[in-house]
């Protein structure tokens, strides 16, 4: 098999023309007018614009929309190209990244390319194959992502080709068996009793666990809200640095709840200890609580952070975590409460009798930050 189908697979071999698209992806060539001084055109655009389009497509699909939908896919393809590839997961988890995100789950890559379109994306395809171990592979990938549908390109070896950052959203458009192995619990801090130690699964169980079927009558996969899980989650959270920094920009959120870029960070954070305790062991969870890494979590929900109105994709987890809160018998519903409390408003989770299944060390905790409201417990 080539290495055109081990990338895309063979489904895609036939929809690919080999034409010429250096005038599309080659930067452009100097013109007489420019080499006597003419103005340079540049076209203003902002992150905020092309999210304003994306959400006119979604809800208003005209033909002048979608137009400026497409000219705005390539803005966004364009810049991905000329980003520096060190910066590409700031800017992957910046307000631009939201805006490519918005994008991939949108209606655009429904619609048939048009003949320049399609000489963009394969040139683009053909470059990302002849530089799959280059440094601007990512460039190349976050690039040719939009104009491919659901499920029609797939990278080789994923786990190793595709950043961990980008991953979960790359198998979410294009890959469902990764997706399902992605969202499926690594178990961060190992058997019990090891986590003092900071002992974790050996890597290959972490980054690559076996795909398992779910049993009927049992709920949906947790949902995946960070990337970063197993050593790399732990290696977090055994940070003094990370730890301190993050502990910084709380404070700064209860000084200044309008600051902008700490709530962008918070937003982040709330995720990564989401996904922590969603991984852990269950028998681990009162020691982990109990720890600086607890600390920090228990400052997050004393903040106000949670009262914050959430993003669209914050709604969206909590709408996949909500299932598992409402039935504490299930497995993994403690991690799932844990994961979820700092999206909701505090005192908004309540119970009818689901109290009894959680410790009472753990009761009394979260009433004491009035994180639960649990009548008649105190």
């Amino acid at each position: 098999m080539g290495m055109w189908s081990r990338l895309f697979g063979d489904r895609t071999r036939a929809s690919f023309a080999p034409t010429d698209d250096r005038s599309l992806v080659d930067p452009p060539r100097r013109s007489g007018a420019a080499g006597r001084g003419a103005a340079m055109q540049v076209t203003p655009w902002s992150a905020m614009r092309l999210r304003g389009i994306f959400n006119e497509l979604a809800s208003n699909p005209s033909p002048a929309v979608l137009v400026e939908a497409r000219k705005a896919r390539h803005c966004l393809s364009k810049f991905w190209l000329a980003a520096p590839v060190d910066q590409l997961e700031i800017l992957y988890r910046s307000p631009i990244g939201d805006a490519y995100r918005q994008l991939l789950s949108g209606p655009l890559a429904r619609q048939a390319l048009e003949p320049a379109e399609q000489d963009w994306r394969d040139g683009l395809a053909r470059r990302l194959i002849d530089n799959f171990d280059r440094p601007e592979t990512t460039n190349l990938l976050l690039a040719v992502m939009p104009y491919f549908e659901a499920g029609k390109m797939r990278v080789a070896n994923p786990l190793q080709q595709v950043p961990q950052w980008l991953l979960a959203d790359y198998a979410a458009l294009h890959d469902p068996a990764l997706q399902q192995q992605l969202q499926r619990p690594v178990g961060l801090l190992g058997p019990a009793g090891f986590a003092g130690q900071g002992m974790a699964y050996p890597p290959q169980q972490l980054t690559q666990p076996q795909p398992q079927r779910q049993p009927q009558g049992q709920p949906p996969a947790l949902p995946l809200l960070s990337t970063r899980r197993g050593n790399e989650a732990l290696a977090l959270i055994q940070s003094q640095e990370f730890m301190g920094r993050m502990t910084g920009l709380i404070n700064l959120y209860t000084i200044d709840p309008s600051d902008v870029e700490v709530r962008r960070e918070l937003i982040g954070l709330r995720r990564q200890l989401g996904q922590i305790w969603l991984d852990v062991n269950p028998a681990q969870i009162q020691q982990l609580y109990q720890s600086s890494f607890g600390s920090l979590y228990r400052n997050l929900l004393s903040s106000g952070f949670s009262r914050d109105p959430l993003i669209p994709e914050d709604q969206q987890l909590r709408q996949q975590l909500a299932p598992f809160v409402a039935n504490m018998t299930q497995p993994r519903a403690l991690n799932a409460l844990l994961a979820a409390l700092p999206f909701y408003p505090p005192g908004k989770i309540q119970f009818g009798g689901g109290e009894q299944f959680i410790p009472a060390w753990l009761l009394s905790e979260l009433n004491a930050t009035g994180a639960l409201a649990v009548p008649g417990f105190r």
